[in-house]
């Protein structure tokens, strides 16, 4: 009995002392569950964007500008390309090249997912679809009709007549599709680079008689009205056309005294690579005596050009003359038209 009972202790005692040492190679830890810190970094990269930030012909006149204040991102199903959920980021800070880096956080926390960021705060160029990865549009809506007068054009009802669109502001867009967050308990970060969708054009006309020129607009058709931004797919069907107003510059490349040009940086969503035969450009210059010229140019010559393949630089090689105007009566003045002499001195006594 007394043996029995000394083995029984021996057991115990080995067990214990087993159990000692576990404990005393283990620490003790906290049960943690997957975090939801989910941040995003979003940096604005326009380094290379031709006639704004690089490759300027005409550094006399202004270019677009390229900042801004809010990013929107949204999250989507890769597999339905449904909206799941979005977020409004506004921290701008700058990294060491200069670039706009907008950071935030985002309610998820892990899963496969499909990510589109874009900023927000383009007076001009709208959104809308964004429910749907694959059918998101940035577009902008056409000028109204006291407008297209002024742009030479008919009514925008009449058969055959073509749309005419404010010209799109730079919209940067960043794409991040089938991204997987993993299951974590730390702060997970996603890095992303957003550049700009939109084509920025420099487009010039020689001018003769520019000191009769009061005001000028450009008509340029056979672009591009939108772009689906999920995809990246530039709609063309129908076909648009862009306006916007010139100013007066000078060409220090023009061989000759008369270095006089009609000029503007214009922004769009691109060429339609199939429209050759719709891409031409209607110059309308108001003279000093309020008359309209219209001056109609081909452009296909000039998008096949070396300089609009490389620099985006229009360059057309013609010269509106504007002539010396003659006065415009108006309208045919009729009744009774008053008139002021020059005064004259006439002396004479009054009896009071």
């Amino acid at each position: 009995m007394r043996r029995e009972f000394r083995t029984s202790f021996a057991l115990a005692a080995a067990v214990l002392l087993a159990a000692v040492l576990l404990l005393a190679g283990c620490t003790r830890r906290p049960l943690l569950e997957s975090s939801e810190a989910v941040r995003i970094m979003v940096k604005v990269d326009v380094k290379a964007v031709a006639n704004v930030t690089t490759d300027i012909y005409n550094e006399k006149i202004p270019v677009p500008d390229l900042n801004t204040d809010m990013m929107r991102v949204l999250v989507y199903d890769p597999d339905t390309k449904n909206l799941l959920t979005q977020s409004f980021i506004s921290n701008k800070s700058y990294d060491g090249e200069g670039n706009q880096v907008f950071t935030g956080s985002l309610a998820i926390s892990h899963g496969d997912f499909d990510f589109l960021v874009y900023n927000f705060d383009t007076p001009t160029t709208q959104i809308s679809s964004e429910s749907n990865e694959m059918q998101i549009l940035a577009y902008t809506g056409s000028i109204p009709e006291s407008l297209r007068s002024k742009y030479g054009v008919t009514k925008s009802d009449d058969e055959g007549a073509v749309a005419i669109n404010y010209e799109p502001d730079h919209l940067v867009v960043a794409r991040e599709p089938g991204l997987r967050v993993s299951p974590h308990d730390t702060l997970v970060v996603i890095h992303t680079t957003a550049r700009t969708i939109i084509d920025t054009y420099y487009l010039q006309v020689h001018v003769e008689g520019m000191q009769y020129a009061s005001a000028a607009t450009a008509v340029i058709t056979g672009l591009s009205p939108s772009n689906h931004i999920g995809p990246d797919i530039r709609t063309d069907d129908p076909t648009a056309a862009v306006c916007f107003d010139l100013l007066k510059s000078t060409d220090d490349n023009i061989a000759g005294a008369n270095k006089d040009v009609l000029c503007a940086v214009f922004n769009t969503f691109g060429k339609v690579e199939d429209a050759d035969s719709d891409l031409h450009v209607t110059f309308n210059v108001t003279d000093t005596a309020g008359n309209l010229l219209k001056y109609d140019c081909d452009l296909n010559t000039v998008f096949r050009s070396e300089y609009a393949i490389r620099y985006h630089w229009l360059l057309v090689d013609d010269t509106i003359v504007i002539p010396n105007p003659t006065p415009n009566p108006g309208p045919n003045p009729g009744g009774f038209q008053p008139q002021v002499d020059d005064w004259t001195e006439e002396h004479g006594e009054i009896t009071l």
